[in-house]
């Protein structure tokens, strides 16, 4: 039999150990956190699309008609917004062709990266936090401070800054499509992040 005096350094000793691994485990889990905006690799985006070439106007850049006039150019579906606009895209095709390309890009990346950066912070989200739909976007906060402001109100600069992001991805990325991501981000957070 164990002396009365001597079990309470053996419970310590047990729960300490206990105490040990559990934060150890803890530690080696991985951390979920935001990421300061610059951690994602634009080059690197996996933007699915959805709006399609028919969706946006070619020649007005805003969301075609269902009514609208439609040709093809070069392979690609067009459709207008208005009337008149194709004779508009039929007299300098190739500049009416690029911007278009350009901005399906653009709304698709929108579309796909409003839920990645937080409109208050800026920062990348963990995921699963409060989302709101404003301006034309579903927007994600990155953590419960956040959550409080998440207000459209309060998107206008981040819907500027989340364009031009977009702008420079399509420089970077050329406007290539993949469907198959499990996230927009897959694979473009960089290592030393």
């Amino acid at each position: 039999m164990i002396p009365a005096n001597r079990k309470r350094p053996v419970t310590r000793v047990v729960l300490l150990t206990i105490i040990t691994s559990v934060l150890l485990a803890l530690a080696s889990l991985p951390s979920v956190a935001q990421l300061p905006p610059e951690a994602v690799d634009l080059a690197l985006v996996k933007i699915p699309q959805k709006l399609e070439s028919a969706d946006i106007c070619p020649v007005k850049l805003v969301p075609s008609s269902a009514e609208g006039e439609t040709w093809s150019h070069e392979g690609v579906s067009y459709r207008g917004s208005e009337p008149g606009v194709m004779k508009s895209f039929e007299a300098d095709p190739a500049k009416f062709a690029g911007a278009h390309e350009k901005e399906v890009w653009v709304q698709n990346f929108m579309l796909a990266m409003s839920t990645i950066w937080c409109p208050i912070t800026d920062e990348v989200t963990p995921g699963g936090r409060k989302q709101v739909d404003g301006l034309g976007y579903t927007w994600e906060s990155c953590c419960s401070f956040c959550d409080e402001e998440m207000n459209p109100d309060n998107f206008t600069e981040a819907l500027e800054t989340l364009r031009e992001r977009a702008e420079e991805s399509f420089e970077l990325a050329g406007g290539v499509y993949v469907n198959d991501a499990s996230s927009p981000v897959e694979g473009a957070i960089k290592d030393d992040f």
